[in-house]
């Protein structure tokens, strides 16, 4: 008889050595990009955070019982603050992990933001551009709006004032200003942080996410063209902050993957959306070509 999808063994499991449960969901997740999965080894001896992963994710690839990732678990110290058998923070980790390692690698997760202040007393306009790992988003504890509107509320126009006042160098004074943030580059793969880990405690609010997402609305003027991302792995995180546990779910060909430590099993996307969200990573697809946005 056949067995249910969401019993079935898909692929290979990461041993917990004792809460690191936080590293085997990060692997996971960066064991499902096609990109990383395409990276050459180093010909010299893996010394580095870099050549460490990527053999970490060639062993998942092998069949055979979990795999136990030693020389990653050893690096945790020299990427984070950690003392071992502590938990830790998925996203802190995997950030870290993205400054530790060499081009083309970290590239595939860089992308630019620009943000334009304008002063309400002479108009005067500034624009800074930065690049950037992740979106951070909050989760207010009284709402359960989705990603989506999130995502909307984050790239809306801000309003600077009294102690968060702009400094404007024409008027030499603080004075009141708009701030509005935008990409002018969107990485091959975003990283969407939902904050649920604050002070101390933790938001438990389930926070709806689409498995696509249009990023146009949020490029710069001269940006335009369509930009669609497409849900490749989560990080979930269940329990509270001093007792919980890390899963990741990932998507292979059009099956998604439940990760939990050893247990590999197929999943459904029902499963995926009821998943307490707190990293969520989603790849850039073909960018179809359109008109340039003009300036307002």
């Amino acid at each position: 008889m056949e067995k249910n999808p969401s019993q079935q063994r898909s692929g290979r499991g990461l041993c917990n050595t004792g809460n690191t449960c936080f590293l085997n969901a990060t692997i996971q997740c960066l064991g499902a990009i096609d990109e990383v999965n395409q990276l050459l080894p180093s010909t010299n001896e893996s010394t580095t955070t870099q050549d460490k992963l990527l053999a970490c994710i060639r062993e998942l690839q092998k069949s055979g019982p979990a795999y136990t990732p030693a020389l990653l678990i050893q690096r945790i110290p020299h990427l984070i603050r950690y003392r071992k058998g502590d938990p830790a923070d998925a996203h802190e980790l995997l950030i870290a992990l993205i400054n530790d390692i060499s081009e083309p690698f970290s590239q595939i997760f860089q992308g630019q933001m620009s943000s334009t202040v304008q002063c309400s007393h002479c108009n005067k306009t500034t624009t800074t551009t930065d690049n950037t790992q992740d979106i951070s988003l909050h989760i207010a504890t009284d709402s359960s709006s989705s990603l989506t509107e999130k995502l909307y509320n984050f790239f809306q126009l801000e309003t600077l004032d009294g102690e968060n006042a702009f400094w404007c160098e024409a008027c030499q004074e603080p004075c009141r200003a708009t701030k509005t943030l935008s990409y002018t580059h969107i990485p091959t793969i975003l990283i969407v942080h939902l904050k649920r880990l604050i002070l101390g405690k933790k938001i438990q609010n389930h926070t709806p996410f689409d498995t696509t997402l249009e990023m146009e609305p949020y490029m710069a003027p001269g940006y335009g063209s369509s930009q669609k991302m497409e849900l490749i792995g989560i990080i979930s995180h269940q329990g509270t902050e001093k007792y919980g546990h890390y899963i990741a779910i990932t998507k292979k060909g059009n099956e998604w993957i439940s990760h939990n430590d050893a247990i590999t099993t197929q999943t459904t996307p029902a499963h995926l959306h009821q998943s307490q969200a707190y990293v969520l990573m989603y790849r850039k697809t073909k960018t179809v070509p359109g008109r340039r946005r003009e300036h307002p």
